[in-house]
């Protein structure tokens, strides 16, 4: 079977659209041949009454750290988080970082506050401003990666995919290159993760968030900790596209990948 050398972006029934168990997500990623793997449970701190997150997270981590032990020199099993839109109550933001051990946490921005996620955009709706919605996404994915207080960013391009998907029009999705130039600088400078989220790699047409030039230019930059994650919600996802992924790192010139251990960045050779 072929070693898959990380998946770091996976969601467990601990996540509001997850539905399987961390054990049953561990035991995929075993199956699938991945070495080092995270379960990065949602915490979206909009959300945090609703899901009592507060609770769910704490219970997420001690099942991810047991699962670590069952597969203690087999498979590196990491306890993650991905934080949705951590500036919008940096009260709750602050009680989940301090209140739980991490290995790594993703940062992700799936909609402006007060705004509904891109997943839920009527893109038929010939009132929609597209181009407002996304200068107000980018808005908040700068401000941050500007705080900070995160490991990685997670799918940078993530509005793209659902204008990919479903847009009924030719979208010029160059328009924001200035846009994304600003943030991969930024995440280069503060010395802060790229994720290749390879959870599009399956659908038609066929993409990665980010495509393979941002990339390209996060290395130009000087950019180092460049991660893997197929962001799957069921087993069968686990380790999905990161083939792919993994070609488009060397592609790009990396001849290494990073992990994380309690926030410190960890490189290894592809």
């Amino acid at each position: 079977m072929k070693k898959l050398p990380m998946d770091l972006h996976s969601h467990s029934a601990f996540s509001f659209d997850g539905s399987h168990s961390v054990r049953d997500m561990c035991a995929a990623a075993f199956q699938a041949g991945v070495e080092i793997y995270a379960v990065t449970d949602h915490c979206d701190v909009a959300g945090w009454e609703e899901y009592d997150l507060a609770n769910t997270i704490r219970q997420s981590v001690a099942e991810i750290r047991g699962c670590g032990k069952d597969y203690a020199g087999k498979m590196k099993i990491l306890a993650g988080l991905e934080l949705g839109e951590p500036l919008d109550r940096p009260e709750c933001t602050k009680e989940v970082l301090a209140d739980n051990h991490f290995d790594l946490v993703l940062g992700s921005i799936h909609n402006v506050k007060d705004r509904p996620d891109f997943y839920y955009l009527n893109f038929q709706d010939e009132s929609l401003d597209l181009n407002l919605e996304l200068e107000l996404y980018f808005q908040s994915l700068l401000a941050m990666i500007r705080w900070g207080g995160i490991d990685v960013a997670a799918h940078i391009t993530y509005p793209f995919r659902y204008i990919l998907e479903r847009c009924p029009y030719p979208y010029d999705f160059d328009a924001w290159d200035h846009h994304l130039d600003e943030v991969i600088r930024l995440l280069a400078e503060k010395g802060l993760g790229l994720e290749i989220n390879t959870s599009g790699v399956k659908k038609t047409p066929s993409y990665l968030m980010p495509e393979e030039r941002w990339i390209r230019r996060y290395r130009e930059l000087g950019g180092e900790n460049l991660t893997l994650g197929a962001d799957a919600h069921v087993p069968r996802d686990v380790g999905s596209g990161i083939c792919r992924g993994l070609a488009a790192a060397r592609a790009a010139g990396f001849k290494w990948l990073c992990y994380y251990e309690e926030h410190k960045p960890r490189h290894i050779k592809i």
